[in-house]
């Protein structure tokens, strides 16, 4: 017995020396360096739905602690997190098709709290997601910058691979299919849209369309007889709350925490909207000439010489403004593909910004951020008296964006508001109309 004793003590003590040993010498290297990698859920939160107890003969408000999906009304959306071929982290949010890049992700140790904290440019627009993180979950803010004062609450968690249930109930219906809808019925907001829908079971994409432009690619579900569809661009938050009844679709459409309007809809194979070249009608074939800054403060006109004899492509556009995007790319693209083109393309940017020189820093970021092969003019104040002021030889502008065909002498010939972008079922239409009004002007 005396032997065994002295035998197990004698293995504990060398196993005790070998855990020291190895203790110093090896060291588990870490997993990561900043957000983790993988699929995370993000929410943001549009209101505070927890419900406050005020307890007698205290002076304080106790809340009620439950789930984060109960305690606030948010729109939720989807990314990854991973690295680029620089080993930078980078940003992935997906809407449905869409997946849009962010990057690169900056993170450090703040040296006063001691907090992980991470900050993500929302190129090209002027906004950031901002806050601080640990291995599993981030918490911060959605601002834009040109907006005063403007900003959202936002939280992520990861490994949640789904958008707005986790286990959805079967949905009662399918919503596959066109839609005619109105927002702000009876209201001085009221607006037409065309909501066009893919539905998969539970699984609910589309977008809407309206005379102005549309909103882009929206994913969602639908769940017995509830709808919820969301979108985050970099630039806009959104969420479409509704439920069916007797095949009709009724709501709220949420832009953020500052809009919401109300909507209805019901189904049709024959839906209507007045087509984007019929909103504004062009009152002069006077030559609409300009002279304006660009990006690098030299004065451009489309009278210049090099332009001469050249059919003109106005775009009317703001930093600020996804359908916009949607149009830049697709004529950067026009370009690139057609290099010899016998085309001028100018970008007249409306902005947010009232201080010139601020804003003249906006354009040229964006045109940094969109790799843009044609000219980005300042041209004023981002509303649409500004934009009509500039151009009296038609009688307004309707929409960000409008896309305005000049011909050789520099008088406008068409005027197309609105973009139907590729989130669209129009888009095809669009860049067919497109080629068709180039051939025509050539001739």
């Amino acid at each position: 017995m005396h032997k065994m004793i002295k035998s197990i003590s004698k293995n504990f003590i060398i196993t005790i020396a070998i855990s020291l040993f190895f203790g110093k010498c090896i060291q588990v290297p870490k997993q990561f360096e900043g957000l983790t990698p993988g699929i995370w859920r993000g929410i943001f939160i549009l209101k505070d739905q927890r419900q406050p107890i005020v307890t007698k003969g205290k002076n304080k408000i106790v809340t009620l602690d439950v789930t984060t999906d109960k305690q606030y009304f948010t729109s939720p959306f989807s990314f990854t997190i991973s690295r680029n071929e620089s080993k930078e982290l980078i940003m992935t949010v997906t809407n449905a098709e869409e997946k849009i890049v962010f990057s690169p992700i900056q993170y450090g140790r703040d040296r006063k709290t001691g907090e992980d904290t991470f900050y993500v440019e929302l190129n090209p627009y002027d906004a950031v997601l901002k806050g601080i993180y640990d291995e599993n979950q981030m918490k911060g803010n959605f601002i834009v910058r040109d907006k005063p004062n403007y900003y959202i609450p936002f939280e992520a968690k990861f490994g949640q691979n789904f958008r707005f249930e986790k286990i959805p109930k079967k949905a009662n219906i399918d919503l596959s299919g066109t839609w005619q809808v109105t927002f702000g019925k009876n209201t001085t907001d009221e607006f037409n849209a065309i909501g066009e829908f893919q539905q998969t079971n539970n699984h609910l994409k589309g977008t809407f369309r309206t005379e102005t432009g549309d909103f882009r690619y929206l994913e969602g579900l639908v769940e017995e007889n509830k709808v919820k569809l969301s979108c985050f661009d970099g630039a806009h938050v959104f969420l479409y709350d509704a439920f069916i009844q007797n095949d009709s679709l009724q709501g709220i459409f949420y832009s953020g925490t500052h809009y919401q309007v109300p909507f209805v809809g019901f189904r049709t194979d024959s839906p209507k909207l007045i087509h984007g070249d019929s909103l504004v009608k062009i009152l002069s074939n006077k030559p609409f000439i300009f002279s304006l800054e660009d990006t690098n403060g030299k004065m451009i006109s489309n009278a210049d010489p090099e332009y001469a004899n050249k059919l003109k492509l106005i775009q009317i556009t703001g930093s600020w403004c996804p359908n916009c995007r949607d149009e830049g790319e697709f004529l950067n693209s026009y370009l690139k593909e057609n290099p010899n083109s016998n085309i001028a393309i100018f970008s007249l940017a409306f902005e947010r910004y009232p201080d010139r020189q601020k804003a003249l820093e906006r354009v040229k970021k964006y045109k940094q951020a969109m790799n843009t092969s044609y000219p980005m003019l300042y041209a004023g104040l981002s509303n649409r008296d500004s934009a009509s002021l500039l151009i009296p030889q038609i009688d307004g502008i309707r929409a960000y964006p409008t896309l305005l065909f000049l011909d050789k002498n520099n008088s406008i010939v068409k005027v197309h508001s609105g973009f139907d972008g590729p989130a669209t079922s129009k888009f095809t239409e669009f860049k067919n109309e497109f080629e068709t009004t180039i051939k025509e002007l050539n001739k």
